[in-house]
């Protein structure tokens, strides 16, 4: 649980509009690195990030929640899942490869070897994506991604876990 988080809501919702900044320079990341690989484009990821918001803020005075991370992270994807489905029933949707590391404003740090990475991570499916995203570069624990994408915690372990061996698997392929 993220104290800088809770008590920036409690300040929201006491009236300072400020406090909605730090809001989310703590969650815009996270938010869209759960709805990129999902959605698969950009710009809609980036049109839920702002959804997300206008819904959280909505429900702001109903909000109870322990966990607000968790909270607005559900809202996004929950959004983004939405929005998927009706593209799906809208037109028949590509599976496209999503290309993680074009999006260089949302990390902060630089690494070594892009291409490695984005070849190691072109054998995980949608789901192993979204853990190993949250967990490496959003450093979320195994238990805080299991409350947003509403699975059992013994899941979300074994999925990541997969997921790595499917990644040094490809790596020494290659």
């Amino acid at each position: 649980m993220d104290v800088n988080l809770e008590l920036s809501i409690k300040r929201l919702k006491s009236g300072d509009n400020d406090a909605f900044n730090q809001i989310y320079n703590l969650t815009y990341r996270k938010i869209f690195f759960l709805v990129l690989p999902i959605l698969k484009d950009r710009a809609l990821a980036e049109d839920i990030m702002q959804d997300t918001y206008l819904k959280f803020l909505e429900k702001l005075y109903d909000y109870n929640a322990r966990n607000s991370l968790a909270y607005i992270l559900t809202i996004a994807r929950n959004l983004a899942i939405n929005m998927y489905n009706k593209r799906k029933r809208e037109y028949k949707y590509e599976d496209t490869e999503i290309d993680i590391f074009s999006f260089e404003e949302f990390v902060e740090y630089k690494v070594s070897n892009q291409e490695m990475i984005k070849e190691a991570m072109s054998v995980l499916n949608k789901t192993e994506k979204n853990i190993f995203l949250l967990h490496n570069i959003e450093n979320l624990t195994h238990r805080e991604i299991a409350a947003i994408l509403s699975k059992p915690l013994g899941t979300v372990t074994w999925t990541y876990q997969q997921a790595l061996r499917k990644m040094r698997k490809k790596l020494k392929d290659d």
